[in-house]
């Protein structure tokens, strides 16, 4: 069962884990989506998991009560004892505390894949980190977090994709175009410096264009692109999510030679690297991200997954030297890492 918070990074980790799971053996999943009520409820619940025992005077009756107070929940009679389930997957903090009480109370096996917000690393299974620093005995360090981008999918979506759009000979170029969020600000100006050097570039390497934005791009800022790249040639697909959203970016990825997303949102440089595919983060002028944000994006380009770049600088670059010189791309996806560190948990007996 999956516990989900409904925010898109989150969910697509935990889609990743399951993804993985499912080049192991056959698997099916229930997603269960629930919301902490309030997030001052975190320190109550931390001490509580945290104390060893703390759980065994409390009646199952009321635990499942007090689950009730602490979490809104979808559909309570998934949590309830007789719907037995083999594993328990999560990503988010706030989903971290219901993982680990409703593993205890159920009796089954669980896997985070987040921070742990202070909850001891006894209470999860599994762990799965990204993050530099010694491993615990039920950690998995991973190269980055888990995606469910599967290369060989996404290859040949990205190929049918080609195909329906007459793209088979040219070169291809994803553009995943996000909005405000960890501490990158975006306006009018933003928008129209990365319209004006994506379609310079592209000219000049002769690449058309595949254009995502998606929610927190927002309405105003998509008119802005959508008045400057409409019209012109270089552009072969876009679509506006604030418009008329499309699920599209695992076949963009696919059909990409490069890819270039907005700095923002690690979520999709994420799916982007693990993809394969060269990556250029575009950060705009007003930039003021977390300590955590700037460590992630750090972690990339020393590896040179990424080549970060300020939205002035883009009409700037040498694309080609790039492509044969800086980038160093991902060996496998990371469903497929994974895949390989989670199969002495799933071997089938006999």
């Amino acid at each position: 069962m999956i516990l989900s918070d409904n925010k898109p990074g989150h969910v697509s980790g935990s889609m990743g884990v399951l993804s993985s799971i499912e080049k192991i053996v056959p698997a099916q999943a229930v997603t269960l989506h629930v919301r902490l009520r309030l997030k001052f409820m975190r320190y109550p619940l931390r001490l509580l998991l945290n104390r060893p025992g703390s759980m065994r005077g409390i009646s199952e009756t009321t635990q499942r009560r007090l689950i009730r107070f602490f979490y809104q929940v979808e559909d309570l009679r998934h949590l309830e004892a007789g719907n037995r389930f083999d594993w328990l997957i999560s990503a988010g903090g706030d989903t971290s505390f219901l993982n680990a009480w409703v593993a205890q109370l159920n009796g089954i096996k669980n896997i985070y894949c987040s921070s742990l917000r202070g909850l001891a690393p006894s209470l999860f299974t599994l762990l799965l980190s990204p993050r530099k620093g010694s491993a615990g005995p039920n950690e998995i360090k991973l190269s980055m977090a888990p995606k469910p981008i599967d290369r060989e999918k996404i290859a040949e979506q990205g190929r049918q994709f080609r195909s329906e759009h007459e793209l088979q000979k040219n070169v291809v170029w994803a553009v995943l175009v996000g909005g405000d969020g960890a501490g990158y600000r975006f306006n009018r100006s933003s928008m129209e410096l990365l319209a004006k050097g994506l379609l310079e570039q592209a000219e000049r390497n002769h690449a058309r264009l595949l254009l995502s934005t998606s929610r927190r791009t927002g309405l105003a800022l998509e008119k802005t692109l959508k008045s400057c790249l409409e019209t012109h040639p270089a552009v072969a697909y876009a679509t506006y999510f604030n418009h008329v959203p499309e699920k599209v970016v695992a076949k963009f990825l696919g059909a990409a030679d490069l890819v270039f997303c907005t700095a923002d949102s690690a979520s999709m440089i994420t799916e982007a690297m693990t993809a394969g595919k060269p990556v250029y983060v575009l950060a705009p002028e007003r930039a003021c991200p977390p300590p955590s944000h700037q460590a992630y994006l750090q972690k990339h380009v020393d590896a040179r997954h990424i080549r970060l770049l300020p939205l002035r600088d883009l009409p700037a670059l040498t694309v080609q030297q790039d492509i044969q010189s800086y980038f160093h791309l991902l060996e496998s996806d990371s469903i497929s890492e994974l895949a390989v560190k989670l199969k002495p948990w799933f071997q089938v007996p006999g």
